[in-house]
């Protein structure tokens, strides 16, 4: 799964394959520990072309009863994404890129039996594979929607740390992820290749959502 992950702004020049989205991605807030139901930045399009928006992590369906519904939809399983109720209507038409930095995961210390989080990354930014929905009457009004990130199994050092990761795409792939029809689009998860990441073990800091600062990403002994 994917329960933490980090946003920072991008400024590798390889990244930018849409011009008009340059200073946005620049703009982007940091947060070094982003956790559920808080808003992150998304990339999607409402019918006007790509737009980096804030949205909330967890995402509500049009029928949810309950705001409490989000702890159970920050991720949505590639095996399921395309016909579970939470999913299957954003996968059809609501489909979006969640920019990250990196994520975290955790193991389980030999030495005392706590959990260690482990910052898993890449040497550019990783655009994780998405779904989104328009805001929801259980969410503040300020809010402008919500959003899930897709999973599949892990590969390379992510699978010594955790059985699943987010499916990564190509910037360059967006607008085509986003607009395909249904069976396109899954045939581009499942040919997806993540790129070639690296993890190493981070402070028992980010196991607090409330600890939200840089330092979070230097490596411990």
């Amino acid at each position: 799964m994917c329960g933490r992950f980090v946003q920072t702004p991008i400024k590798a020049k390889g990244s930018f394959a849409f011009p008009e989205l340059v200073g946005d991605l620049l703009a982007m807030p940091s947060s070094y520990n982003l956790a559920p139901t808080q808003r992150a930045s998304v990339l999607l399009d409402r019918g006007t072309g790509l737009q980096l928006t804030r949205l909330s992590w967890g995402l509500l369906p049009f029928w949810a009863k309950a705001k409490s519904l989000q702890s159970s939809t920050i991720n949505a399983r590639i095996e399921t994404v395309a016909t579970k109720p939470a999913f299957r209507s954003a996968f059809k038409k609501r489909r979006c890129l969640v920019p990250m930095a990196g994520y975290y995961e955790w193991s389980v210390s030999a030495e005392d039996g706590k959990k260690d989080p482990w910052f898993i990354h890449a040497s550019e930014p990783l655009w994780a594979a998405g779904l989104w929905e328009e805001t929801s009457p259980l969410m503040d009004a300020d809010n402008l929607g919500t959003f899930t990130v897709i999973t599949g199994d892990s590969s390379g050092v992510s699978a010594d740390i955790h059985d699943r990761m987010p499916v990564w795409l190509r910037l360059d792939l967006a607008e085509t992820w986003i607009t395909s029809d249904p069976d396109d689009a899954m045939a581009m998860l499942l040919a997806s290749e993540p790129p070639s990441m690296e993890a190493y073990r981070v402070s028992r800091a980010v196991n607090s959502p409330r600890n939200n600062r840089d330092d979070l990403l230097q490596p411990v002994a």
